[in-house]
């Protein structure tokens, strides 16, 4: 594997320089921005500062925009690495934390979620149709609305925040799905528009964590 071959996989890339994508590099520093205003926030209330799951899912989303700056500017194998392990970081991080913190299942319960999510995950990659690699993201919106759902089965109210972040990745989701197909028309494409959707949407779910630790007075974990 040539961790240097390169990519061409955006409509705004028209070649192999560093800024042949200012759009999608430049909307990475909302990941960045997010990641930074999550640290703001514990850093504010100081009960939270040995919140450390906390700490690291605000550092992993400055992670994220980094690798992903790295992918758009760059455009080579080892840069794909950097983009994309962060995000897998991310969710599995969050998908572990949220059933077992806000929803209070157990260690084997959340583990046979888990198990079932991954499952789901790869069987989508093998749908009849083809979303510009954005199938393997359609478990995710469904998984964030039931957490959402079973929150208020559990707590009496719906997580505004993740039902909020699940409309939200359904938009952001369309924008990177469209990108390929609008190249002629919108030269520029529209997967800054991921970048910048999806960056809301991580802050989200970092703040529908925040908010229930904080709320439950669960503030050392």
């Amino acid at each position: 594997m040539d961790l240097f071959a390169q990519y061409d996989n955006y409509c705004e890339r028209t070649d192999f320089s560093f800024w042949s994508e200012p759009l999608n590099a430049m909307t990475n520093g909302g990941f960045i921005l997010v990641g930074l205003i999550a640290i703001y926030l514990l850093w504010r209330r100081s009960e939270l500062g040995s919140a450390k799951l906390l700490h690291c899912l605000a550092w992993v989303m400055i992670a994220i925009g980094t690798g992903s700056f790295l992918f758009h500017t760059l455009a080579t194998h080892w840069a794909m690495l950097a983009d994309i392990y962060p995000i897998y970081l991310f969710q599995i991080i969050f998908l572990w934390a949220y059933p077992r913190r806000a929803l209070s299942l157990t260690r084997w319960q959340t583990t046979l979620f888990f198990i079932a999510y991954a499952a789901v995950t790869v069987a989508s990659g093998h749908l009849p149709v083809t979303l510009n690699g954005s199938e393997m993201y359609l478990p995710t919106i469904v998984t964030l609305l039931l957490f959402s759902g079973a929150y208020r089965a559990r707590h009496g109210q719906f997580d505004r925040y993740l039902a909020s972040a699940a409309g939200l990745f359904a938009l952001s989701l369309t924008m990177r799905t469209i990108d390929n197909t609008t190249c002629d028309v919108l030269p520029i494409g529209t997967h800054f528009l991921w970048h910048t959707f999806n960056a809301l949407v991580l802050f989200l779910c970092w703040y529908s964590l925040y908010w229930h630790q904080y709320r439950s007075g669960n503030l050392t974990r």
